[in-house]
């Protein structure tokens, strides 16, 4: 086997785990209030005493410590690189970042996303990245206004029905 697929030059490596690459030094990573606490509380039970399971061997526990200990190093990282951001009074009516949307398309369905950083971002969750081909046509927008945006399926034409920078009451 040729010594490219092999770890004997990872010697103090394997605990490193990257973090999500940056494009340059400058770039900014946005997150929510709720979002960065989310990810000090994680950090908090990671830090905390592991939980006991019956029947786990010692190497399965030697594996999830490690784990464990990788997704630690992950969030702390991403708590330093994160510059959490405040929506302004001034930004009312109007889709910028931590903006909840609600949106209509074309057969007058309704979905509603939070406007959010990448290191929160959950579609399924209702938590859009302000970095995808969506919310960044959106950031500016009012109620009433439409964008089009391309998707796999093809073009999809949404309108803005609802910005709000509280959370939605369902």
């Amino acid at each position: 086997m040729s010594k490219a697929f092999t770890k004997e030059d990872s010697a103090g490596d394997e605990g490193l785990v990257p973090v999500r690459p940056r494009s340059s030094q400058a770039e900014k990573r946005y997150i929510t209030p709720e979002g960065y606490r989310t990810l000090q509380e994680e950090l908090a039970s990671l830090l905390g005493p592991e939980p006991v399971s019956e029947g786990q061997t010692g190497l399965e526990a030697g594996v999830r410590r490690r784990e464990r200990e990788r997704r630690a190093q992950q969030v702390a990282a991403t708590l330093e690189q994160v510059r959490v951001v405040e929506p302004e009074a001034s930004q009312e009516g109007r889709v910028f970042f931590g903006a909840w949307v609600t949106l209509e398309d074309e057969e007058g369905a309704e979905v509603t996303y939070r406007i959010v950083g990448p290191d929160e971002a959950d579609v399924k969750a209702g938590r859009l990245s302000v970095e995808s081909p969506l919310a960044r046509a959106l950031l500016g927008k009012e109620v009433g206004e439409s964008v089009q945006v391309e998707r796999p399926r093809g073009a999809m034409e949404y309108t803005v029905t609802q910005v709000s920078y509280a959370p939605p009451t369902h």
